[in-house]
């Protein structure tokens, strides 16, 4: 019993510096940032972060580490149960729907003042995930549609995150898909419906 509130605490301490260190990188680069004004922000004593971290690009390294690792995980289980992916909405849909939930953390490390490591490392999930719709719209461009997809993909889910997020997984994905298949027509038809 006693194990089960420990961890419970462990998890809400590490969850308040999350937010607080996701609140303080949309305001400046992670090299201003201190472990002072975070733990302050947190509400939580410095010699408690320092039993977790050992400085704030360790726990950004941690954060980051982590969010990859239930991204990996959530992407294998989503393949396992559709035997792979259905089409290429189930994989844009569930990348938008994990950003969501992850939006805080999402927001700062892919904002002005994110960690572009970060960036690569989601272009690199991204690419691994190899969903099957994907592979058949490659053949469009050859060797260079890919890292032209992931990279648009990406900018749109930073524009999305910008805009807090106002359409839904579901409806960024189809524009996604529009974009991909459709081109710069798509997007004439998603502005008439707005």
């Amino acid at each position: 019993m006693q194990d089960i509130k420990e961890d419970r605490r462990v998890l809400r301490t590490k969850k308040m510096l999350s937010r607080s260190l996701a609140k303080l990188m949309l305001q400046k680069k992670i090299n201003k940032i201190t472990v002072t004004e975070l733990t302050e922000l947190a509400d939580v004593n410095r010699s408690t972060f320092y039993l977790y971290y050992k400085d704030i690009y360790d726990m950004l390294d941690k954060i980051e580490t982590e969010m990859f690792e239930d991204f990996r995980k959530a992407l294998m289980e989503l393949s396992r149960k559709n035997g792979g992916y259905d089409n290429v909405l189930s994989f844009f849909t569930f990348v938008f729907d994990f950003v969501l939930e992850n939006a805080d953390m999402c927001k700062a490390l892919l904002g002005p003042n994110g960690d572009y490591s970060f960036l690569n490392k989601f272009k690199e999930a991204i690419r691994e995930s190899k969903p099957q719709g994907i592979h058949s719209l490659r053949a469009i461009g050859g060797r260079y549609f890919l890292p032209f997809t992931i990279a648009g993909f990406i900018g749109v889910i930073q524009q999305w995150l910008e805009d807090d997020m106002k359409l839904s997984p579901e409806e960024m994905a189809e524009f996604v898909i529009g974009l991909v298949t459709k081109g710069l027509d798509s997007f004439s038809e998603m502005n008439s419906s707005v």
